[in-house]
């Protein structure tokens, strides 16, 4: 497998369970980070296969704002958050947008998710 995959989480330890269970599944995880423009800084520099997008980050700028401008790099993203309203989910851009994956998450469903957006994005 040895897609390449971003986590971009605010909480350690989430984060680390993520990590954890997705290098389990076969995925290569090349960062985790905290921030908004440590996601876009990442993403640039690391180019991965698919981005795990929380939505409530650390700083400044939230998941959606990082998420527009990774989006123009044309990197899949997959938001992976608790806020699951439809005021939410309207905010996100669609461009690039492949999912929603409710914390806490099942790792079937994201995994399913995942697999859907690589099959998607070739």
């Amino acid at each position: 497998m040895n897609e390449r995959i971003l986590i971009v989480e605010d909480e350690a330890i989430t984060a680390l369970d993520l990590k954890y269970n997705l290098e389990e599944l076969g995925y290569e995880v090349i960062d985790t980070v905290d921030t908004g423009q440590d996601a876009i800084d990442t993403a640039t520099e690391t180019t991965p296969d698919i981005v795990l997008m929380d939505i409530k980050l650390k700083g400044d700028m939230e998941g959606i704002g990082a998420a527009e401008v990774i989006s123009k790099l044309e990197m899949p993203i997959i938001y992976l958050t608790a806020n699951t309203d439809i005021d939410t989910f309207e905010k996100t851009p669609k461009n690039g947008s492949y999912g929603f994956v409710s914390k806490p998450y099942d790792l079937n469903k994201l995994n399913e998710t995942i697999i859907n957006t690589l099959n998607t994005d070739k």
